[in-house]
């Protein structure tokens, strides 16, 4: 039986990063409201101070400083009654701001469940209807598929597609689990285990079915993303410093539009980032500059090297930093960014717009 290859495995991170991406994107600033007539009572129970130290407030100040709810004014003291000490007198009470509302357990656990249930549920159910459909047979097989040699099927690429979709369906779940209402922490560790658990489990069964078969190299390249986005959400210094994106160029040589299979289109970047530099964070120009490295094959699939050799790229540039830009014109540094803003940076974390970077290209012989 032929052993066929699997790019069609990144689907998996694709299907966990579409559940989590409206969950994500759905966290908002809480409100904050306090009432005009606390801020009065607060103000002048400090305003009036007599020589003890005290407030000067009498039974009917205290009255009248309490929250009203008939609409009438409130009324001063007149200016000849007696002073009480300061400890026979209510002194109203400072506002306390409102505080963002905490999900109860029940919410939270309920909201955790169907995060899990769709990402992983999701991807296992499309697979039993196109991946394998052929059904399971057998014992377990394994195939080797190298790396990144000449040799290989795909050139490495297939694998750093495995690392990426590894590591943004962390990032995304991370930040769903966080909505649901997990603290920090426990949203990372549900992220990383729910994605790449997935991804694993879908190379576990591939060992089982009559198509497929279990490749360790995507097994380690599911590892390393997962890996790489713990570091990266337990870093906020190095994320601010460093994305890792998708390019994905106009199709050639007779492809179809296919971001996530159509690997002769793709490139991987390491994107360096000068706003998260200190010393450029706060230049005018020099922050919304990028320093890109990056990594690509073509030509690697069957149809291809029947019309031209297949190679293997590497790529330099720089790139304009567009979520900066954005951030700065466009939403003019909200400090609660609206949902559109979120979804927007989100993209520009994971994707790269070829319109917006230059690059050099050379290849690897």
């Amino acid at each position: 039986m032929d052993i066929l290859l699997k790019p069609r495995n990144l689907s998996a991170g694709l299907l966990i990063a579409a559940v989590s991406l409206f969950s994500a994107s759905s966290i908002a600033s809480p409100p904050s409201t306090i009432d005009e007539r606390q801020i009065f009572a607060s103000q002048l129970s400090i305003a009036q101070q007599d020589d003890w130290g005290g407030a000067v407030l009498d039974d009917a100040t205290a009255v009248a400083v309490a929250p009203d709810t008939t609409g009438a004014p409130a009324a001063l003291p007149a200016a000849d009654e007696p002073r009480a000490p300061a400890d026979e007198v209510p002194v109203a009470a400072e506002p306390v701001p409102a505080q963002p509302a905490v999900l109860n357990q029940k919410t939270t656990r309920f909201r955790t469940a169907a995060l899990m249930a769709a990402s992983i549920g999701g991807t296992l159910a499309y697979g039993r209807a196109k991946w394998w459909q052929d059904g399971f047979a057998g014992g377990f097989k394994t195939v080797n598929e190298g790396w990144f040699g000449q040799d290989t099927n795909y050139g490495g690429a297939d694998k750093l597609g495995h690392a990426m979709f590894a590591y943004t369906g962390t990032r995304l779940l991370t930040r769903a689990f966080e909505w649901a209402g997990n603290d920090s922490a426990t949203a990372l560790k549900l992220g990383l285990w729910t994605s790449v658990g997935t991804l694993m489990g879908v190379e576990l069964i591939d060992g089982f079915s009559k198509k497929w078969r279990f490749s360790k190299e995507d097994a380690v390249a599911n590892l390393a993303g997962g890996a790489l986005a713990y570091l990266m959400e337990r870093n906020p210094e190095l994320d601010a410093l460093i994305d890792l994106r998708l390019q994905y160029s106009s199709p050639s040589g007779g492809h179809k539009f296919d971001p996530f299979g159509d690997y002769s289109s793709q490139r991987y970047l390491l994107v360096l980032k000068a706003s998260g530099v200190p010393a450029f964070k706060q230049h005018p120009l020099l922050k919304y500059l990028e320093i890109n490295l990056g990594y690509g094959a073509r030509n690697f699939d069957t149809n291809s090297r029947a019309l031209m050799p297949p190679t293997r790229h590497a790529y330099f540039g720089i790139s304009l930093n567009l979520s900066e830009l954005l951030r700065n014109t466009v939403y003019k540094g909200n400090a609660s960014p609206s949902r559109t803003q979120r979804v927007t940076e989100t993209f520009f974390e994971f994707m790269q717009i070829p319109a917006a970077t230059m690059q050099a290209d050379h290849v690897i012989r």
